[in-house]
């Protein structure tokens, strides 16, 4: 798989701290990669160093390709209108102006229709977009998003996130986000880092499977008694089994967390299908990248 940015052992330090700690990860050509960390572990510095805009203490990166740069604050002017910005952003870049070029990054980011507007005037998510079309007005291989969704609001973000998904037709894409249920949605691949150091990078589905430190596991069955419960525990060590009445479907709902990362998947099912208890629905209950946030602050 061609790679758009190879990061090896990069470390930024400033007096008294160490703000990246030989971080270590890539991002695959044409993807969607997901950036994680609390507030400080060091996802704004890592994507100041890929943009050029601060230089690594040590250690190497390569971006094979033009990036263009979001930062989590969007560096627009407010007194200039919209299409007289991605002018002036476009010039940076081009002795000649392309007229028809701004008219398809419009297009392409939802600012058509206010385009003559003062960008100071519209609403955060606009001037969100407008943040993300001069990240692109100059064709770049490779979009770098800080936080491209932090203090939308929940139709905001959906747009943002329609929005990435249609830029990954032309684009690869590095974004961070608190977003986690937006990463989940978007991201194939995610890596998380915390105080300076990478705590995992991979796919999303084998990083959640890789860290689960339980399992649960959700049944319906036809009946459930605390005689049934007491020899689920003590056959199979289980570490809590949450039993909820139906009374519209007349059965009982398990929820049963096991301990470590035995899988008694298969074991429990045979107990389960027994005549007395009558097993009717079997599903483990996935993870989610909110664990992993709050196992990273343990």
């Amino acid at each position: 798989m061609e790679l758009a940015i190879e990061i090896e052992k990069l470390c930024k330090s400033y007096p008294g701290r160490m703000a990246l700690d030989n971080v270590t990860f890539n991002v695959k050509k044409g993807s969607i990669h997901g950036f994680l960390g609390p507030n400080g572990a060091g996802k704004s510095t890592t994507m100041k160093i890929l943009s050029g805009l601060i230089p690594e203490t040590s250690g190497k990166y390569s971006v094979n390709g033009k990036v263009g740069f979001l930062p989590e604050h969007p560096p627009v002017y407010p007194n200039m209108s919209v299409i007289d910005y991605l002018k002036f952003v476009y010039a940076i870049y081009a002795p000649v102006v392309n007229l028809a070029h701004i008219d398809e990054v419009m297009t392409k980011t939802g600012l058509t229709d206010v385009k003559d507007r003062l960008i100071g005037n519209l609403s955060k998510g606009y001037q969100q977009r407008v943040g993300i079309a001069q990240a692109i007005v100059h064709s770049p291989e490779i979009i770098i998003l800080d936080e491209p969704t932090v203090g939308l609001d929940p139709v905001a973000i959906a747009d943002i996130r329609a929005l990435i998904l249609e830029l990954k037709k032309d684009h690869t894409i590095l974004f961070s986000s608190h977003q986690l249920h937006d990463v989940e949605l978007l991201c194939s691949e995610i890596t998380l880092i915390n105080r300076g150091e990478i705590v995992v990078s991979g796919a999303i589905d084998t990083i959640l499977n890789s860290l689960k430190t339980n399992m649960i596991i959700k049944a319906r069955v036809k009946s459930f008694t605390s005689e049934h419960k007491k020899k689920m525990i003590s056959e199979f060590g289980v570490d809590a089994v949450e039993v909820t009445e139906d009374l519209e479907q007349k059965n009982t709902m398990l929820r049963i967390s096991t301990k470590g990362k035995t899988d008694i998947r298969s074991e429990l099912a045979r107990f389960l299908v027994e005549p007395s208890i009558g097993l009717l629905e079997f599903i483990e209950e996935r993870g989610d990248l909110e664990d992993l946030f709050k196992r990273m602050h343990q």
